[in-house]
């Protein structure tokens, strides 16, 4: 009869579970499209797990022996916690950048108050701001980035090894410039509804000047609404793709320094 000792079995694979599900699970905590908020926890955790089992013998060689101390122990796993919610934040910050262009139309075209409920943020949002998250986060499973983002979640390891040290200033100025370039390419995928709204009131602002006594405001928003949405309509293919070609060089840029 065979007998298995608890530390030999715990140094092998659950050890090194534990280790994958830590990192992985916490990037499916902000994975776009399975980290949302109406999409249950039992149902992540089934996907996490699911990844881990598929991963964890070609990674075995790669993860570090469990540890004697038990504080080595806590310090590995918590480690492995933060790289993962440091690459799914980065993933949503990427992807915010179409909530940044959902706002900024939503403001120039009147169509700010017109709100409903974005269920990729659990709030309210305005109308262009829900439908571009809900376009985003279809292409990228269509496209096929929901695998990329999986093998960039495992390429993790070559930049972070399992059971490093935490570089927290590379972390913090990452998190800084991906926000900034996130928020600028935002705006750039707006500036025609920017443009367009600059003229329509510089317009406004004339009519105004020669015409005192019209409300001119009551008279111009069906078109601002219309041009709006006209605009969006002939723009809405080139925002999806040039937003959709950001997220794939800044996923990659990741990992190029």
């Amino acid at each position: 009869m065979h007998t298995y000792h608890l530390d030999a079995f715990l140094s092998g694979h659950v050890f090194a579970f534990v280790l994958l599900l830590s990192r992985i699970g916490s990037v499916m905590l902000l994975f776009p499209g399975i980290g949302e908020h109406y999409v249950s926890a039992r149902a992540r955790l089934f996907f996490a797990c699911l990844i881990c089992l598929l991963l964890l013998e070609p990674m075995l060689p790669r993860l570090p022996a469990l540890p004697s101390a038990p504080a080595e122990m806590a310090r590995m796993v918590g480690y492995e916690v933060i790289v993962g919610l440091f690459f799914g934040t980065l993933v949503r910050l990427v992807f915010g950048a179409l909530e940044s262009t959902g706002m900024i139309i939503g403001f120039t075209t009147g169509l700010s108050n017109a709100t409903m409920m974005n269920p990729a943020l659990a709030t309210q949002s305005p109308l262009p701001s829900a439908f571009l998250t809900a376009a985003g986060l279809a292409l990228i499973f269509i496209t096929g980035m929901d695998h990329f983002l999986i093998r960039t979640t495992v390429a993790l390891y070559d930049i972070f090894p399992a059971g490093g040290t935490l570089m927290t200033g590379d972390i913090a100025k990452t998190v800084i410039n991906v926000t900034n370039q996130s928020f600028v390419v935002g705006v750039e995928l707006a500036t025609p509804f920017l443009v367009m709204s600059l003229l329509l009131y510089a317009a406004m602002g004339i009519i105004q000047r020669l015409l005192p006594s019209v409300q001119v405001f009551m008279v111009m928003l069906p078109i601002q609404i219309w041009g709006g949405l006209m605009m969006f309509l002939l723009t809405i293919a080139g925002i999806l793709t040039i937003w959709l070609r950001y997220m794939d060089q800044s996923v990659g840029s990741f990992f190029q320094g």
